[in-house]
C-alpha cells in the first residue's frame, strides 16, 4: 500500500519542473501583470520550508506575504519536522488560490 505522503513528497522532488513552469510565464500567476521589471519571487512555503517559489507582481506578492503573517508561530523557523514544513507548503498553495479566486472575484464585479 503506498502511503499518501510519499506520493506528496514525490511531487515536491520534481519542483526544478515546476519552478521552470512558473518562472517561464513571464506574467503574475495571480492578476496576469505581465511587466518584467515588476516581479517579485514568492516563496510559497515561506524560504525555511520550501524553494518552491511563483512570479508574482509587487502588489500580488505584498498580499500573499502579509498571510503569511498569521502563520502558526514558528513558522518560518528553519528547524521543523518535515511534516510541519508539509503543512506550511499547503498552507501556502492554499493562500495563493484564495488569492486567485479574490483576484477573479473582483474581475467579475467590475
Amino acid at each position: 500500500m503506498r502511503d499518501y505522503f510519499d506520493d506528496i513528497k514525490s511531487v515536491i522532488a520534481q519542483k526544478k519542473t515546476f519552478d521552470k513552469l512558473v518562472e517561464s510565464q513571464g506574467i503574475c500567476v495571480i492578476c496576469g501583470h505581465d511587466n518584467p521589471t515588476d516581479f517579485e519571487y514568492h516563496h510559497i512555503a515561506g524560504k525555511a520550508n520550501s524553494s518552491i517559489v511563483i512570479s508574482l507582481c509587487r502588489n500580488c506578492h505584498g498580499r500573499l506575504s502579509r498571510k503569511q503573517d498569521i502563520w502558526p508561530k514558528g513558522w518560518s523557523r528553519k528547524s521543523k519536522p518535515s511534516m510541519k514544513m508539509l503543512a506550511m507548503l499547503l498552507r501556502g498553495v492554499s493562500d495563493v488560490l484564495r488569492v486567485i479566486s479574490d483576484h477573479l472575484w473582483e474581475m467579475d464585479d467590475e
